[in-house]
Parts: C-alpha cells; sequence; structure tokens
C-alpha cells in the first residue's frame, strides 16, 4: 500500500477557493469546535450560534504574519495562519483547522509545529491562541509548549426587533439621540469617548480588575491603550483577532477622578457586533451596559452582540446576565513564550555607602 504524500508549505493567492471550500466543510462538520480557534463548543442547550457565523470567511482580520496549509497528494486538507500584534513582537494563531478524518488531529500538529518554528525565524516573543475549552484542544497545545493562563466565557445578546414603536432601545434614547432613564425610571450611566487621553485611565482599571499574574503575562502598558477607540486590538480577548471590524468605537465611565467602567464596541458587518467591557468592583455593571447599548445603537442590537467575559470577571458577567446575555461557551486563552521580554525598565536595587 502507497502511504499518501504529505507536505506543509505556505498559502498561495492560488489556494483562495480551496480555503474556502476548506472553511465550509470544517465549519459545517459535527467536530468543527475542536479545529478551530477563539470560539466555544456547542452544547445541546446552546445552539444559538455556529461557526460559519462567527467567521464567514478564511479572509483574515489583518493580513497574516504567516499562512500556512497542509497538503495530502495535491489536495489542501489543513490551514493555520498568525497574524503579528501591532507594537509588540507577539503572533496570535488564529486559525488551526483540519479536514474531517483519522488524520485531523496529526495534520493540526504538523501544522502548529511549522507555524511556531517559522515564528523562530523572525524573532517572535511569543504566541498567543484562544481555543474551545475541549480535551484535544488542550492536549495539542500543551504538547507544543502553550500554558493556560486564562479563560473567557463568549456572552451572546440575541438579535431584538427594534423598528417597533415600542422597541427596547427607543424607550432608552429620546428624540434628540440622547440617553435617558431606563424603563425602571434609572438614569442611565454618563459615557466620555475613550481616546488617547484617557489611556493612563484606562491602563489604571485593567490593572485593578485583573489578576496580577495574569496582567504580567499579556504585559500592557499604558502606551498600549491609546488606540482602543479606533482599533480593538487592547483589551486581548478570544474573538477579537477572528472577527471583521468595520469600525471601532469606545467609552468608559468617570469614577472618583478615574475611570470606573470601560466598553469597546466593534461593529461587524453581516454578522453580530463585538462588545469588550471591563467594570470596577462595586460599580453598577447593569446601569453601564445599558447605556451601553444605548450608545451601540439600533443596528448592533438588532444583530446580536457577542461579548468575552473573562472567568475572573464576577461584575461583568453579573452585568452581562442583566441585560439579557446568555452565556454560550468558554475558550482557554493560552500562551508560548519564545524569548524573555523587557518591556518595562528593571528596578534597581538601592545601595547605600
Amino acid at each position: 500500500m502507497i502511504e499518501a504524500e504529505r507536505n506543509v508549505r505556505t498559502a498561495r493567492l492560488t489556494d483562495r477557493q480551496a480555503l474556502a471550500e476548506l472553511s465550509r466543510r470544517v465549519h459545517a462538520s459535527q467536530d468543527s469546535h475542536r479545529r478551530s480557534l477563539g470560539v466555544p463548543a456547542p452544547s445541546s442547550e446552546t445552539s444559538t450560534i455556529t461557526l460559519s457565523a462567527l467567521m464567514p470567511s478564511w479572509l483574515p482580520l489583518r493580513t497574516p504574519s504567516v499562512h500556512l496549509v497542509a497538503e495530502v497528494d495535491g489536495e489542501i486538507v489543513g490551514s493555520c495562519r498568525a497574524i503579528e500584534e501591532p507594537h509588540r513582537d507577539d503572533w496570535v494563531i488564529t486559525e488551526l483547522d483540519a479536514a474531517d478524518g483519522p488524520m485531523a488531529a496529526e495534520i493540526r500538529w504538523s501544522l502548529l509545529g511549522a507555524l511556531v518554528e517559522e515564528g523562530t525565524k523572525h524573532d517572535v516573543g511569543r504566541f498567543h491562541a484562544a481555543c474551545a475549552d475541549v480535551r484535544e484542544n488542550l492536549e495539542l497545545f500543551g504538547q507544543a509548549g502553550f500554558t493556560a493562563y486564562a479563560q473567557e466565557e463568549i456572552w451572546w445578546r440575541a438579535p431584538e426587533a427594534v423598528r417597533g414603536a415600542r422597541g427596547w432601545l427607543r424607550s432608552l434614547v429620546s428624540r434628540d439621540g440622547r440617553a435617558r432613564r431606563d424603563g425602571s425610571g434609572t438614569d442611565l450611566a454618563e459615557l466620555q469617548s475613550a481616546g488617547a487621553p484617557d489611556a493612563w485611565h484606562l491602563f489604571d482599571l485593567w490593572s485593578h480588575a485583573t489578576p496580577p499574574a495574569i496582567a504580567r503575562i499579556e504585559a500592557y502598558n499604558a502606551a498600549d491603550w491609546e488606540g482602543v477607540g479606533n482599533e480593538a486590538i487592547v483589551p486581548r480577548s478570544a474573538l477579537n483577532p477572528i472577527l471583521h471590524f468595520g469600525e471601532v468605537n469606545a467609552w468608559f465611565m468617570p469614577w472618583e477622578q478615574r475611570a470606573g467602567a470601560f466598553a469597546q464596541h466593534g461593529t461587524c458587518k453581516g454578522g453580530p457586533h463585538y462588545l469588550r467591557f471591563l467594570v470596577r468592583d462595586g460599580l453598577d455593571g447593569a446601569t453601564l451596559l445599558r447605556s451601553v447599548l444605548a450608545k451601540m445603537g439600533v443596528e448592533a442590537v438588532g444583530a446580536g452582540i457577542l461579548s468575552p467575559v473573562r472567568t475572573y470577571e464576577s461584575a461583568g458577567a453579573r452585568a452581562a446576565d442583566a441585560v439579557g446575555f446568555e452565556p454560550i461557551g468558554r475558550v482557554t486563552m493560552l500562551v508560548r513564550e519564545v524569548r524573555a521580554q523587557v518591556r518595562q525598565p528593571a528596578m534597581m536595587p538601592v545601595t547605600t555607602r
């Protein structure tokens, strides 16, 4: 019996049609959540979202730093790509797919190994990935030297009819477009647009909401927050590298000369919108989200909204539940350190004579 010829190579423009067909087959397969990244495993209770709704195209959000394909006897059976994070030397793995079949696990392993090898040639500092929280994924990445450091619950707010006179969003917005009291008579929060001048306050809020061990891994500084109003790179989530944003907006709620809460909205044409938010302990997260939904507008509420919430952000989970989101699955955040990174000057010991 002749063994099939297998090889891993760089993707070409002529592969576009074959890659689109591979993506379609992978998303339609029964075990698709085991071969796609950034999205939760579906369950019998939450079948609202499909992988094809989240990732309708094989085209990446940003140009991939590397895009590899696996071939068997000249047929493309696997695809793996990674993108470089702006302003740093990290790569984010956004796809690791293999066609359904007995060799799927081996194909994914070959692609992942080739991707890591390629990254070392480009002096990559770290690899990041997020995968559905299932055993096959965690074992695969663990064998490749990746470490799990956090988990995210993906929350989903189903599309809501907003055109009628009694539409939910219309009850929150006055005729002049300003937010007003909600249906219970509670005033909505005053939100301000977030931009570069607010970077330090947003960094302070993120530092408050993030455990120190995770903050050290993600290694943000205040300057990383300057672009939150026009790009959705920070704060990191499982979804922002794989969704196609047409526009990004961000707001924050002032609190005692600090940022009490923050929200980032990504518009996704033809699919659900994206919302990432942080809430300082002790603040009313539900009121914040009602205010944010009013800011996001009719299109977002009518399209449905995906919101990743870290499992240690208990205030955020309570807020999402209070305004009609439901959890649809959990993903694990992974990192592989390639080389030591120094992002801030080391502290020198004090000496005395």
